[in-house]
């Protein structure tokens, strides 16, 4: 791992721009708690239209309008952030890279890697977030609706901390293998050795086959579990008393997200590991600062 002095590079490069990336994080957040109305606003909906009460649509409507309206406002605007956050970590790691003398072929791998970096905090983080907020919202909506369901519901979130957390372990390893490859790819290319291209290409596709099926044994024990809970909640449900046709489809569809999201976890660890390992490269190599002391050692004088 980097030391003190060399973790800074990417949070200096970003430092500029925190504000505007929070303020994104905070329409995306305002966006999922939109969202997460929408099954209890559709439940009103739902009881009010059967009662002939029209107004009841307004909830849902509403919700749905504000959501849109900022969505496509924040979209617009994240692409002009993110663009402008790229530029900078990726001229900070060419240049403070070659400068400290990495090899050329090592420094177009990492640069490529940094756009990596950056689609995390433009795409991936608000997954995260979405993720988090419908986890934790839905969980809670559902002890309001029924103590048991909630209950049954939130039993599983121990199970998958546990599972993730040997998976994260074994995806850093993973990832760092691949990454470790790929920074040679350029170097293979230059060579155009058949023999060479066709080893290394089959070695990426041996990290990532390796990567996927990890992946892949993890999604499957997250789902078993959410089988399994989803027949406990359809047991609770046929003796709720008192249920009206609104709250059970709410319950249901509070659910379904909560099962939608977990299912997404072993995605989204695999991507913060994988973040973790390009960090570490993007991060190689003098600080801007040192490197400029080193080419002008009297500037400061």
């Amino acid at each position: 791992m980097p030391d003190g002095s060399r973790a800074r590079s990417v949070i200096e490069a970003i430092r500029p721009f925190r504000w505007r990336i929070a303020v994104t994080y905070a329409l995306t957040v305002t966006e999922d708690l939109l969202q997460l109305s929408y099954p209890w606003a559709t439940g009103i909906a739902i009881n009010g239209l059967l009662a002939h009460d029209y107004r009841m649509i307004a909830p849902v409507m509403i919700a749905w309008l504000l959501h849109t309206a900022i969505g496509c406002g924040r979209q617009l605007y994240d692409t002009r952030l993110y663009t402008k956050v790229y530029n900078a970590i990726v001229i900070d790691t060419v240049m403070r890279q070659r400068q400290s003398g990495i090899e050329p072929t090592k420094v177009a791998a990492r640069s490529a890697m940094s756009r990596e970096f950056v689609t995390f905090f433009e795409k991936d983080m608000p997954v995260v977030l979405n993720t988090l907020v419908s986890i934790v919202g839905s969980a809670a909506i559902l002890f309001f609706y029924d103590l048991i369901i909630g209950a049954v519901v939130a039993s599983q979130f121990i199970p998958v901390a546990i599972l993730n957390r040997r998976y994260m372990r074994r995806s850093l390893m993973l990832n760092e293998g691949l990454n470790n490859q790929l920074e040679h790819e350029v170097q293979v290319i230059e060579t155009a050795q058949e023999g060479a291209v066709a080893r290394h290409f089959a070695e990426v596709r041996a990290w990532r086959v390796k990567l996927s099926d990890a992946d892949a044994f993890n999604w499957t024990a997250i789902e078993a579990l959410s089988i399994l809970v989803f027949l406990l909640v359809l047991l609770r449900v046929t003796f709720m008393p008192n249920a009206d046709v609104g709250t059970i489809f709410a319950i249901f569809v509070y659910v379904w997200h909560v099962m939608e999201k977990l299912d997404m976890m072993p995605t989204i660890v695999q991507q913060l590991m994988r973040l973790k390992d390009i960090r570490r490269r993007i991060e190689a190599g003098n600080s801007i600062e040192a490197i400029g002391e080193q080419i002008h050692p009297d500037r400061n004088r």
